[in-house]
């Protein structure tokens, strides 16, 4: 399953939603979506939502995806991930964990990322390396559940992971590449 992060505040981006801005004509998070739904069933993603909940589900658009809503979101990120947790099977063997504003990461590393959880069956944390940079998304193996469940506040699960389980795979600029700030969208405009 992929889970992905879209109730942020934008707080560093300014006075808009950064998900809702556009990028060539296509809102961040639909640059996003776009790449996922070419490569995954909408069986697959689950999209945590929040601030300003209602927009975000129209400019997805779509409603074969599950979205639900994190009424904690202004608590910070790990009140997202542990709400998207509590919603999955817990038979699955991992989750995807993907931040929305992500719009150049390659359709490429996606499936590079889950073909290596899946050639180590499914037991190891994913991590995306950009130089010597760490990115997202990260894949977690089921036994991480429990812990991603109890997050809470502005923080993820890096800090929890046993070191021994954590693999990293070499990767593009995509999986280091946020939108934080109005020049990062300018930024990505280039790339694109």
């Amino acid at each position: 399953k992929k889970i992905i992060l879209a109730a942020g505040l934008s707080k560093r981006y300014g006075l808009k939603n950064k998900l809702t801005q556009h990028i060539n004509n296509k809102p961040i998070i639909n640059c996003l979506m776009d790449k996922l739904l070419s490569i995954y069933d909408t069986s697959e993603l689950l999209v945590v939502t929040g601030y300003e909940h209602e927009t975000i589900i129209n400019i997805i658009n779509n409603s074969n995806i599950e979205c639900i809503y994190n009424n904690n979101y202004k608590k910070g990120i790990g009140t997202s991930i542990s709400a998207g947790i509590r919603e999955l099977d817990k038979t699955i063997r991992g989750v995807m964990i993907i931040p929305a504003d992500m719009p150049i990461i390659s359709t490429k590393d996606l499936i590079k990322l889950q073909n290596k959880f899946l050639e180590l069956n499914c037991s190891k944390v994913i991590f995306p390396k950009y130089k010597s940079q760490f990115g997202n998304p990260v894949i977690l193996p089921k036994k991480y559940f429990n812990i991603l469940e109890g997050l809470k506040g502005d923080f993820g699960a890096k800090s929890l992971i046993n070191k021994t389980d954590i693999i990293t795979v070499n990767t593009d600029i995509g999986t280091i590449f946020d939108i934080d700030t109005v020049s990062n969208l300018k930024k990505a405009e280039n790339i694109l």
